[in-house]
């Protein structure tokens, strides 16, 4: 008995660790890209993707990092992958519009 208990407290402090981390890596990385350091902010929200969480709003967030780094396919993919965990999130639709527009006027200008 003592070595399940042992166990169940073994694999929660586990889970609880992932959860720290995924939080830390999520809020350091909004911090990040507020100063405009778009590359570590990505790498930040990249750990957390790593680490198995999957969130519109992690996805969401990559995407504006990608986008602002000029990785545009990347970030595209990302906002599909926002808008397919959260369908009907305003935000994640107003950036994913954005986007598009950005992109359309990008083509039109070359």
């Amino acid at each position: 008995m003592k070595k399940i208990i042992l166990l169940i407290l073994c694999v929660f402090s586990i889970t609880a660790c992932a959860v720290h981390s995924y939080r830390s890596d999520f809020e350091f990385a909004g911090k990040l890209a507020k100063e405009g350091l778009w590359q570590e902010a990505s790498y930040r929200l990249q750990k957390a993707l790593a680490a198995g969480n999957d969130s519109a709003a992690l996805h969401n967030n990559m995407a504006v990092a990608l986008e602002s780094l000029g990785r545009y396919e990347e970030a595209q993919r990302q906002y599909e992958l926002a808008l397919k965990l959260a369908p009907g999130h305003p935000q994640i639709q107003n950036n994913f519009s954005q986007f598009k527009k950005n992109q359309r006027k990008d083509d039109n200008e070359k």
